[in-house]
């Protein structure tokens, strides 16, 4: 096996792994836009695992700023971890995960970071590798009637692109005094956006009065009619997501992960039952003797309920 970086690499065996691995493939017009356009990228883009030419698992490290109890903190983060399912138990993702170690490392990186599922393959890995959870996640649900609101000061519509600088701002005020990933790059959701033009579709600007005071994501498909929800005011909150509960699919209103203790208490004020802990899970390792890894949960803020992981940060 040799490690190999995106640049000596074919692209579109990187697309027919990533493909196999996800089912959907990673494509060169993204990885370009992601260089030019993603501040957490770095020069090597990915890391690939090549066997007699070919590549057959890949890592995606990136560098990223989170929010510590100590103050904010350039950290290590691991994104798109697969193998090619023929090569599965082999061992290539553990010593890509590894190099990716070392990478960190080598830019005075002092945690690696990453977003996964407890029910999948390559959690029981990360656990080997030392990593822990950070915070359980949790969802919320709760049966709705499609009653018309009554009428108020408060009104949803559609976000456009110049919105995104608003979204921006509103999500650094909403965040203030929370911890993890309470530090969103400007750059992110415009990035995502360029991509695709659905993105925006998904995000709805709450208005008071006819001026902005939150902003929510819906994503029913998914099952999630309130995937994010940051609107400072409570009273606001409580309208907001009363308006979007009308449009409620089979009339039951349900949310996206719920990290931080106040998010948790605002849809449970609301009537919303919290189920979990869920599947999602956010985990971090210790790079360095500075910090055990144990200690990290407390560094992130999870055991004084301030940590958040939101849907548009994930990675």
């Amino acid at each position: 096996m040799q490690v190999r970086t995106y640049d000596e690499v074919d692209p579109f065996d990187v697309y027919k792994l990533t493909l196999a691995a996800f089912g959907s493939g990673l494509r060169e017009r993204w990885v370009r836009l992601a260089r030019r356009r993603d501040p957490r990228v770095l020069d090597e883009y990915a890391i690939y695992a090549v066997v007699r030419g070919r590549p057959v698992a890949q890592v995606i490290p990136l560098r990223m700023d989170v929010r510590l109890t100590s103050g904010i903190e350039h950290v290590g983060g691991i994104a798109g971890v697969c193998s090619h399912p023929a090569v599965w138990g082999r061992g290539y993702a553990r010593r890509l995960m590894e190099h990716a170690h070392e990478m960190y490392r080598a830019r005075d990186l002092s945690i690696a970071t990453l977003a996964t599922s407890r029910n999948i393959r390559g959690y029981g890995l990360y656990r080997r590798l030392g990593y822990v959870d950070l915070v359980p996640f949790y969802r919320a649900t709760r049966r709705v009637s499609r009653r018309t609101p009554r009428r108020s000061a408060v009104r949803l519509r559609k976000a456009r692109r110049s919105d995104l600088p608003t979204i921006q701002t509103l999500f650094e005020r909403y965040v203030r005094g929370l911890c993890g990933w309470s530090v969103r790059p400007v750059e992110l959701l415009p990035l995502y956006v360029a991509w695709s033009a659905d993105v925006l579709d998904s995000f709805r600007l709450v208005l008071r009065d006819g001026g902005p005071v939150g902003y929510l994501s819906t994503n029913p498909k998914a099952q999630r009619l309130v995937e994010e929800a940051i609107i400072p005011n409570p009273a606001d909150f409580r309208v907001a997501v009363h308006i979007l509960e009308g449009r409620a699919p089979g009339g039951v209103a349900t949310t996206g992960d719920l990290a931080a203790a106040r998010d948790v208490a605002r849809f449970r004020a609301l009537g919303y039952t919290i189920a979990g802990p869920i599947p999602s899970t956010t985990m971090a390792l210790s790079l360095d003797g500075s910090r055990s890894t144990r200690s990290l949960p407390r560094a992130f803020g999870a055991t004084l309920g301030r940590f958040v992981h939101y849907p548009t940060d994930d990675f």
